[in-house]
């Protein structure tokens, strides 16, 4: 059985996995447009996420899916 720290950072890894997910859905320009600073390979990362919004809505399902995942396996699991 897992200790209960590693059981509330995986939840806490999951709520954050939700949250990001449907942010990136709601809003994947101004989200990815948030992360767009740093180096100029990070920016060009950037700027490609900004514009492609309907990818990185596909990408968003994809990691709020896993989010719900990992928080359910992780109640199963006990």
């Amino acid at each position: 059985m897992q200790g209960v720290w590693a059981r509330r950072l995986k939840e806490t890894f999951a709520i954050l996995t939700v949250g990001d997910g449907i942010i990136e859905v709601i809003f994947p320009t101004e989200h990815s447009l948030l992360w767009e600073f740093g180096p100029a390979r990070v920016r060009r990362v950037a700027r490609f996420c900004a514009e492609n919004p309907n990818l990185m809505r596909l990408l968003g399902a994809a990691q709020l899916a896993f989010g719900i995942w990992l928080a359910q396996r992780q109640y199963h699991d006990r």
